[in-house]
């Protein structure tokens, strides 16, 4: 291509630049201005038509023209304008107010006409306070027309094309309005839930949901089925109409329960009516299915069911008894061969149930003391549960105060009064809390609850004038060393006095005489005192020995009992404190002895917890093992506390070490 060739081909191009950049500006002067200033509707749209066709004819050369986009506007937000279309204006204009850069001297001219034809004021403005300007006029017409029209397509459609529109959520509001008055002239319940599920935020929701409630309760009550009241309550359980339909569902629903006596049929009515005066029978309709169904199926999954749904009642027991017993006959297996009077595993309805104690009532039954929860989630309280002689539940009850309460000992008194100590105002993952001990009269009624000013209960003693001398100790905060601890408490509860001892360590057991001195076991330390709490005899031990566990028979022998460098040892002390003998026992692994009774024979049984399994150690007056027996179950066990019962027998309580713990109670001759 030769130079001349290329010269015409540049000239042509500016040229054709030129004609481009002039072609919007006429369009402007010949068509549009003129179709403005027109009055007879002929020629409005014949200019303004015009305007449009050669507007449309730049877009296609030039797709960005700021100029041919407004102007497009314009047209179309004219409103004498036969064609107005004001969504497409507020289209055009917002291409046009995104590429007002563009305008050139010679466009701003041009605007400057525009904007002072529309509005004088607007001349010699600067060409953004005009845009801005004339946005307003655009978007004002393009409203103005969606609420005058009332239309669902309208609105629907300024939604979807202008969803930054500074009036986007007023016509959302004008939409939910339109909708609600369609449902409304509907008037049925499914247009009505039409409209809350497709606008559930709408201003109108409220209205709509009171009005759909009125008309599905006036089906109900037309239909006047339990089917169709049943229905009204599931779907609308919020309607104001609901407790009125429940008053006409009850007397049919409980009907319905009763004649098909199944539980599927009484639970449902339960649930669906917990305040019906009919309650008290539908609970007894329940336990008596329940009670069948569990003997029926015989299995602990029944029995749990059972427990869980009908805690109280003779049914409860009965159950309780029959679980107790499954549980017992599983736990057996693994025991040593022995003579049981019984083995019974206590489950209060699958939750952690340990530690406690265990104390013969002068009627022969049987108190079992531990820590369980009244129901998931809340905190441990005492649970007490009376064993016939043969132990089987006859009652069982929980107390305690507002934190958890761990249980550590259980008392009779000669009274027949019960006696429970412990820990209260705990968590039982950081423990922490106060000693705690409640007395109960012989029908369970409570006679005071006290809390004691050291940290816990390990053990107390009841004397004939109902005192009470505790044993236990408090934690010292700054070295975490613990100081022994002794108070004694009135018949009431109401200190005493109070002993804190300036050895380390934890007063573990008390043994009491007749004359009411106390003997105690406390570490390397064990004394005797007299009932003002002063001491009688003490003697320092080796360091090496560790005295946990003390006992005195009828002929005043003490036996005091604990670990040594080489495993367990039992050394017997006349009342004065001097020693009688001393007799090793053979234990290994971590533990500690616990317990020391004695029997009828004036033998002494000593116990405790090692490597998860208890060891029972029988020995004479003179020291002599007659017997030892070890109890270990899979998941491990750890004893609770043991008490003489008839003859030489003794009753145990222990905990199996689940991760949902169970109470085992056994009772064995020896």
């Amino acid at each position: 291509m030769n130079s001349r060739k290329i010269n015409i081909l540049i000239i042509s191009l500016l040229i054709s630049f030129i004609s481009l950049a002039q072609k919007p500006k006429k369009i402007y002067n010949n068509y549009l201005f003129k179709g403005m200033e027109a009055n007879a509707k002929a020629d409005i749209d014949n200019k303004l038509g015009k305007a449009k066709v050669n507007f449309d004819k730049v877009l296609l050369e030039e797709p960005e023209s700021a100029m041919a986009n407004l102007g497009l506007a314009i047209v179309y937000s004219y409103d004498k304008y036969s064609d107005k279309d004001y969504f497409k204006a507020l289209g055009y204009f917002q291409k046009a107010y995104k590429t007002q850069s563009q305008f050139t001297a010679g466009d701003k001219v041009i605007l400057n006409d525009l904007f002072s034809k529309q509005d004088k004021r607007r001349r010699n403005r600067t060409v953004i306070k005009n845009m801005d300007w004339q946005r307003q006029q655009v978007e004002d017409k393009l409203i103005k027309y969606v609420r005058e029209e009332n239309n669902t397509d309208y609105a629907k459609r300024f939604l979807k094309e202008f969803p930054d529109s500074k009036y986007y959520t007023n016509v959302s509001h004008i939409l939910n309005y339109i909708m609600f008055r369609e449902a409304e002239n509907k008037n049925t319940v499914t247009a009505f839930n039409q409209f809350l599920k497709d606008y559930p935020e709408s201003a109108q929701a409220d209205i709509a949901i009171k009005r759909r409630n009125k008309l599905a309760y006036k089906t109900a009550i037309s239909e006047g089925s339990l089917n169709s009241f049943r229905n009204f309550v599931e779907k609308y359980p919020e309607a104001s109409q609901v407790e009125e339909v429940k008053k006409l569902m009850e007397g049919m629903a409980f009907k319905e329960a009763y004649d098909k006596q199944t539980l599927e049929a009484i639970e449902r009515f339960m649930v669906e009516f917990p305040n019906s005066s009919k309650m008290s029978k539908a609970k007894v309709l329940k336990q008596k299915l329940l009670f069948e169904w569990a003997k029926s199926v015989n299995s602990l999954e029944a029995y749990n069911k059972f427990v869980s749904s009908c805690p109280e009642g003779n049914r409860y027991i009965d159950i309780f008894n029959l679980k107790a017993s499954v549980l017992g006959e599983e736990i057996v297996t693994d025991f040593p061969m022995g003579n049981y009077k019984f083995v019974k595993g206590f489950d209060n309805q699958q939750f952690n149930d340990f530690g406690g104690g265990i104390a013969k009532r002068p009627n022969g039954e049987l108190v079992v003391a531990a820590s369980s929860r009244k129901a998931e989630g809340e905190m441990y309280d005492s649970w007490l549960l009376g064993l016939n002689a043969s132990g089987k539940m006859i009652w069982n009850k929980m107390l305690g105060n507002r934190f958890d309460d761990i249980v550590n000992k259980v008392s009779i008194s000669a009274q027949n009064e019960i006696y429970v100590a412990g820990i209260t105002d705990a968590i039982v993952d950081s423990v922490k809390g106060q000693a705690w001990l409640y007395k109960l009269d012989a029908n369970g009624k409570n006679i005071f609850n006290q809390r004691i000013d050291i940290d816990e209960v390990l053990d107390f003693v009841v004397y004939p004038d109902n005192k009470i001398l505790i044993a236990g100790y408090s934690k010292n905060t700054k070295d975490s060393t613990f100081t022994p601890s002794l108070v004694k408490l009135n018949a009431n509860g109401k200190k005493l006095w109070s002993r804190a001892y300036s050895s380390k360590g934890k007063v573990y057991n008390l043994a009491s005489d007749a004359s009411g001195i106390t003997y105690v076991a406390a570490g390397n330390w064990i004394f005797a005192i007299n009932q003002a709490g002063y001491l009688k005899w003490d003697i320092l031990l080796d360091q090496s020995l560790k005295s946990t566990a003390v006992g005195i028979n009828g002929n005043n022998k003490l036996v005091f009992a604990g670990l040594n460098a080489t495993g367990a040892f039992a050394s017997a002390y006349n009342i004065n404190g001097e020693k009688i003998w001393e007799s090793p026992i053979r234990i290994s692994g971590n533990g500690n002895i616990e317990q020391i009774i004695t029997l009828p024979d004036n033998s002494f049984v000593i116990a405790g917890t090692f490597n998860n399994k208890i060891k029972l150690v029988h020995i004479d007056e003179t020291g002599s093992i007659k017997s030892e027996k070890e109890f270990s179950l899979p998941q491990g066990i750890k004893l609770n506390d043991l008490t003489a019962t008839d003859e030489n027998f003794v009753a145990i309580s222990a905990t199996r070490l689940t991760e949902k713990g169970d109470l085992i109670v056994f009772e064995m001759g020896l």
